[in-house]
């Protein structure tokens, strides 16, 4: 199977968790991207170049699945109007230094981002009842929280959006299915910020990106539909799975490298 055609399926299952978890589909695009080519017979993909592409994905992706959640009620405009300008301006900033960011260090990062949030999501949460108009953060609380995530999502690639996940739900007490929908708005400040930085570090590949650009548009409003037909805790239960899964297999060639 060519490069292009695992990236396809790659893109395809990654987008559809991205409109459904709200996880910006990297998770998933880059274990997926890293471990499938070698295994169907393809040439492998430099973790630099997947960064980039899971970059693409999440553009695409995070405003597609924003515009449907948003048309579900589930996007707070105020918090994604606080986080998201913040964290594109760190997400800029790290895509920059990911270009001499060696690749374990880049996948440990992503390890690490990845479990902390999958610990976050499996603890007991008391978020407030309330609708998306509604819903107010603590300034102080979480522009520190956007800085420090964009910062190290632009370097990985990702955007820190299941740690966003995390964050809305238990620090600043947001209803899961409105911090779902608000993390895909604030992913995607930082998702664009990020691109910029890895376009001008040549770390996008142009063909791949096109590739994954297109199985967005076609999956990520469809994960949008079902998880507007699924339970709030299930789609924590499932992003934690998903979460913790990808960074046990990142962490394990981050340190042996294979």
């Amino acid at each position: 199977m060519s490069d292009q055609a695992v990236t396809a399926v790659a893109g395809l299952v990654a987008s559809f968790l991205s409109g459904l978890l709200g996880i910006g589909g990297g998770l998933v695009l880059t274990p997926l991207l890293l471990y499938l080519p070698p295994i169907v017979g393809g040439a492998a993909i430099p973790v630099k170049i997947v960064t980039g592409l899971t970059i693409v994905q999440a553009i695409s992706g995070s405003a597609l699945g924003t515009l449907r959640h948003r048309a579900y009620g589930n996007v707070s405009a105020r918090l994604v109007w606080l986080m998201g300008p913040p964290s594109a301006v760190s997400s800029l900033v790290g895509a920059f230094v990911s270009r001499d960011t060696p690749d374990n260090v880049i996948l440990l990062i992503f390890a690490v981002l990845a479990f902390a949030g999958a610990l976050l999501l499996l603890l007991p949460a008391k978020p407030r009842n309330e609708s998306a108009e509604d819903v107010r953060a603590d300034p102080r609380v979480a522009v520190p929280i956007a800085l420090v995530l964009g910062f190290f999502g632009g370097i990985v690639g990702i955007g820190g959006i299941a740690f966003i996940i995390a964050a809305l739900v238990y620090f600043l007490r947001v209803p899961p299915r409105i911090a779902i929908g608000s993390s895909l708005g604030i992913g995607l400040f930082a998702a664009v910020a990020a691109l910029i930085g890895k376009a001008a570090t040549a770390q996008i590949d142009p063909p791949l990106a096109a590739i994954v650009f297109v199985s967005a548009l076609v999956a990520s409003p469809v994960g949008a539909a079902v998880s507007v037909r699924t339970q709030p805790r299930a789609l924590l239960a499932i992003l934690s799975v998903v979460v913790i899964l990808s960074a046990i297999r990142i962490a394990y060639t981050a340190i042996t490298g294979s």
